[in-house]
């Protein structure tokens, strides 16, 4: 809820000591409200049974030169009265202050309202049960400080315990109503609230001193982009530059740039907020020669897949490795989870019965993270003599290969400018096989990947013949969509299509378990060559090459249905199963 206190504060002059806190259930210290000389409710309240913890944030610039206790003071004048909003409007008179808990810029905590009453909000949701905990800060526009978000974890661990509410209950503002509350930093946080024991990855294990010492007064070169955040919200690049026993020398960047912000090839720059200089493995030269790395005496690499072979960061990851390998420099993967479900493996493979010591070698779907498939690699590569690595991976915490991404307690960071959500990179190893065809796969809309779409298509049409496959876990739904070039912010390569309004059929996830993309992704291209056999058009180059086999193509231009086809790349697959259970980490 954004609320104006600018001209309460600007009439706050005194400055009051909060030294007065009060010890709540063990190490949880709270400002009571006789602390901050709260006065009795103005009107009368609605009692409820605590059940749901809601986050919010003030919406308004951070103040730390204002203390707690005047901030408090001020929320309760603005609320007991009717008072001007920012967007001009009169909020009227509310009994208290509206949130149960408010956290301040230097971590401070201060009750607010009785926990036993319901909150208020000048939004329209039901405020009944819900334990209302706001962020001071305006989060669409400031980062949340470290001492407020220890704070939040903290009291939100409280609240769980105490008042026996499950933290899957958690939510941000907006969960509840038409709102932008409690800001982009703060709500992409809140996964990490839900779960008592979420996933600890690879990055943060990394200044561990079982796994610090690895890297300690060394030269680094780093291997990354903007998927390099720990969950507090901390970029990679940022601790190793900062720390004063690192030494960040180099940075590789791989498609997308080390900040994630093109869709394009990119080139050679400075990293605009450390100033370390960036190569770029995603133009002419894809991996780091020996004078590239001259000043690297450690090579790490940390960057979040999806899990699907034609994804281009394995690549990068591999190629690294390749070349930390032939310059005997010591290679660490920092893991993270494979967020497609790690035991979903489905696929043509490159060369039956060859090893894996290349990406073709992998099925669309491998259901391994990064760091297993580097120690495949790796080992794959020692066999057959050629150069590997001094390899080191910093392996996950609480993982299973059983967990989606949305179970780790991860907040989600799209992974490239077109992978804007778990639902995305689900049905990506399907739809991006239109890739390979003059068929739109929805890239210049906000649910890229989510579509089957071109001007000829008639979407009832499709989706009749889609039903007759009986895929499990999806349906479909006829729309329209216009690709535009710029997504989410970001401007993406232009896609097919581009301004053109054409009919679409939507792929609507209903069953994630249940789905499998790599046989629906064939489904499709068979729907669309039974349908419209003159308008389609194969890509040959491209379709062959994220199958990595031209055998699918020649089946589908014969009119072999996805059930034969299918079933023969089942022996190369249990081929792969066999390799890809030895390096198993989870």
């Amino acid at each position: 809820m954004k609320i104006t206190f600018k001209f309460i504060f600007l009439a706050i002059f005194s400055t009051i000591s909060i030294s007065a806190q009060n010890s709540v259930e063990g190490e949880l210290a709270m400002t009571k409200r006789k602390d901050w000389n709260a006065r009795e409710p103005i009107m009368e309240m609605k009692p409820h049974k605590p059940q749901f913890i809601t986050i919010h944030h003030t919406g308004m610039p951070q103040k730390p030169e204002i203390t707690t206790i005047e901030k408090l003071q001020a929320l309760q004048n603005f609320s007991q009265k009717d008072s001007p909003l920012a967007n001009g409007s009169i909020k009227k008179a509310w009994a208290d202050v509206p949130y149960h808990f408010y956290i301040s810029t230097n971590g401070d905590i201060a009750e607010g309202r009785d926990i036993n009453f319901q909150g208020d909000s000048n939004t329209n949701y039901d405020l009944e049960g819900h334990v209302l905990i706001v962020v001071e800060g305006d989060f669409s526009e400031e980062k949340v400080l470290p001492q407020q978000w220890k704070s939040l974890q903290k009291l939100v661990s409280y609240i769980s315990s105490a008042y026996n509410i499950s933290r899957e209950t958690i939510s941000g503002h907006k969960d509840q109503a038409e709102t932008s509350c409690p800001g982009t930093d703060l709500y992409q946080k809140l996964p990490l609230l839900k779960l008592e024991n979420r996933v600890k990855i690879g990055a943060e294990r990394l200044f561990e001193k079982e796994f610090f010492d690895l890297i300690k007064n060394k030269k680094i070169g780093l291997v990354t982009n903007h998927t390099g955040i720990l969950p507090g919200g901390e970029h990679l690049v940022d601790l190793l530059h900062e720390n004063s026993k690192t030494t960040l020398s180099v940075l590789f960047g791989p498609e997308h740039g080390i900040r994630g912000e093109e869709d394009t090839h990119v080139s050679d720059s400075k990293d605009s907020k450390t100033g370390v200089p960036v190569i770029s493995l995603y133009g002419k030269v894809r991996k780091p020669t020996p004078e590239m790395l001259k000043n690297t005496e450690i090579l790490i690499f940390d960057i979040q897949d999806i899990g699907a072979r034609f994804y281009t960061y394995i690549k990068t990851m591999l190629l690294a490795l390749e070349a930390a390998a032939e310059n005997d420099i010591p290679f660490i993967v920092l893991d993270r989870p494979n967020p497609i479900l790690g035991n979903y493996i489905d696929g043509p493979v490159g060369k039956s019965g060859e090893p894996v010591t290349k990406i073709k070698n992998l099925p669309i779907t491998h259901g391994m993270t990064v760091g297993e498939l580097a120690k495949m690699f790796n080992e794959e590569r020692k066999k057959q003599n050629l150069p590997f690595a001094n390899l080191k991976v910093i392996p996950l915490t609480n993982y299973s290969h059983k967990k989606w991404y949305d179970e780790t307690g991860l907040p989600w960071i799209k992974p490239s400018p077109n992978m804007l959500k778990l639902t995305t990179a689900t049905l990506y190893p399907a739809t991006c096989l239109l890739e390979g065809t003059n068929v739109s796969e929805g890239r210049g809309t906000l649910s890229p990947f989510e579509y089957i779409a071109a001007p000829w298509i008639n979407p009832e049409e499709l989706i009749n013949q889609l039903k007759t496959y009986h895929l499990e876990g999806v349906t479909f739904q006829a729309t329209k969509i216009t690709p535009q070039q710029m997504v989410d912010g970001i401007e993406i390569y232009p896609p097919k299509f581009m301004n053109q309004e054409i009919p679409a059929v939507e792929i609507i996830l209903t069953h994630r378990n249940k789905f499998k993309s790599v046989e629906a992704g064939v489904y499709f291209l068979h729907a669309l060559k039974t349908l419209y056999p003159e308008e389609l058009v194969w890509r040959e180059k491209r379709l062959d090459g994220l199958l990595k086999t031209k055998s699918i193509r020649e089946a589908l231009d014969t009119g072999k249905h996805p059930k034969e086809i299918i079933r023969n790349w089942q022996e190369d697959l249990e081929f792969f199963k066999k390799i890809r259970a030895k390096y198993l980490l989870y």
